[in-house]
């Protein structure tokens, strides 16, 4: 062989070579971007065996930090303790620090995770001035089998007109209703989780539902429930959604959501929101009983009606990995927690943008603004967001970044409360919080204590 053949056969190996990379690259870009089955379905099992397995031993030798959502950080804030009038608590290691005070007149209800030995409880705490004024016990029902405590939180929360509980938990296995003195009323078995609502007029909920342990967003089933009596009424899944809106195609374009802590979900559903006979009156477009809907994973929020399954209006890309849609006085309010796709070399989600909280007005040719407070706030995950009308046209607005283990109350745009719940080994969740008003709630809780 001369010189020039063997050049000529190192050229032919390398473009070979070259040309095998990128075939095995456009193999790659297109199983993931398609999903073809079955190499996909293959590959993902492979990477999903793997991270479960991982995440098990992680659990299994390192407990106590998987209690703890963040690491202990400081922040300027009045080392203020707060009040327990409530011997039910033990606040011995958990400390509830705030600053400023609860508006008077007003009550905060807020789900909070409680480090209690080595034992993590939730509560759900009434916060009146700077004191807990009563608490209620969120657990879930000893004959169903559940997670241990450490790895499950408390996620959707209503507290009706009648002083009523609703809630479930992320890695529960119940959707719970309770009195407002903590008695139980009656559970319903199931895998319910993330937020939901309730049309006190017509008294039913809707609710999210995942029917088995599969990743596949198809197994979320939107189900309808009788809030009197646990009752489920109607229900429908993203199927159904796809074949009701044919031809046009909401529900294909799927993002890759794959991380060391996000399973991959093409839909990710956290919220079903019901508009109520009193705010549809503020919408021409929408009727009562239709649903708002959030879609983490394709930074989607969507308006169906629940009977024909049409979707009456969507808003794609306006948010990034958003939570909490909720109906208002002809707008909508929407929890943008901005975080970005993946995580970065700490393992956190990679961010370039503070949280924040849109407004879309429909009542202004659905012009989109984002709220102003006189500070910042950051969720990474999760996050929930009420506002209550006040007299003399003044605002409350509530923020709850779970994962940083805070909750700020802004009267208009300034802020007048904060609750922190900090333990000795780094930030535990507050979850949900509601803004109270009725006047009767406080003379329901003394009756608790007779």
């Amino acid at each position: 062989m001369n010189k020039l053949t063997r050049i000529a056969f190192i050229y032919i190996v390398i473009i070979i070579f070259l040309l095998s990379l990128l075939s095995v690259f456009l193999f790659g870009v297109k199983v993931g971007h398609f999903r073809e089955s079955p190499v996909f379905d293959k590959v993902y099992s492979l990477y999903n065996y793997v991270t479960k397995f991982r995440n098990n031993i992680h659990k299994t030798f390192n407990k106590k930090k998987i209690q703890i959502i963040r690491e202990k950080k400081s922040e300027l804030i009045e080392e203020k303790k707060i009040i327990n009038s409530n011997s039910v608590m033990n606040l011995d290691n958990s400390s509830i620090f705030y600053s400023g005070a609860v508006p008077k007149d007003i009550i905060i209800a807020a789900s909070v995770s409680l480090l209690e030995g080595d034992i993590l409880n939730h509560y759900l705490l009434f916060l009146r001035n700077k004191k807990i004024i009563h608490s209620v016990l969120l657990d879930e029902n000893k004959k169903f089998k559940t997670q241990d405590n450490l790895y499950k939180l408390p996620h959707g929360l209503i507290i009706s007109k009648k002083h009523q509980i609703y809630y479930n938990f992320d890695g529960g296995n119940s959707l719970v209703k309770k009195s407002i003195c903590g008695d139980r009323i009656w559970d319903i078995k199931g895998k319910y989780h993330h937020l939901m609502s309730i049309n006190e007029d017509i008294n039913y909920l809707w609710t999210l539902k995942k029917i088995n342990s599969g990743n596949s967003s198809f197994t979320e089933i939107f189900t309808k429930i009788d809030a009197g009596n646990g009752e489920i009424l109607d229900s429908f899944n993203v199927d159904d959604l796809i074949k009701a809106n044919v031809p046009n195609d909401y529900f294909t374009i799927k993002q890759r959501d794959l991380s060391s802590i996000w399973e991959y979900e093409p839909f990710h559903f956290n919220d079903v929101d019901v508009l109520n006979k009193k705010l549809s009156g503020y919408f021409s477009e929408f009727s009562e009983g239709d649903l708002m809907i959030s879609s983490r994973s394709l930074n989607l929020v969507f308006i169906v009606n629940p009977i024909s399954l049409k979707i009456k209006d969507l808003f794609f890309g306006k948010t990034r990995r958003q939570h909490d849609p909720d109906w208002n006085r002809g707008y909508i309010t929407i929890y943008d927690n901005q975080t970005e796709w993946g995580i970065d070399k700490l393992g956190s989600e990679l961010r370039y943008s503070d949280s924040r909280i849109i407004k879309i007005d429909y009542n202004n040719k659905k012009k989109i603004s984002t709220l102003k407070f006189d500070d910042k706030f950051i969720s990474d995950a999760r996050g929930n967001y009420d506002m209550s009308h006040l007299k003399d046209n003044d605002k409350l607005h509530l923020i709850v970044s779970p994962y940083e283990g805070n909750l700020s109350l802004y009267k208009n745009n300034k802020k007048v409360f904060k609750l922190i719940n900090e333990h000795a080994l780094g930030r535990l969740s507050i979850s949900n919080a509601k803004i109270l008003t009725d006047d009767n709630l406080i003379e329901k809780i003394n009756l608790c204590k007779k």
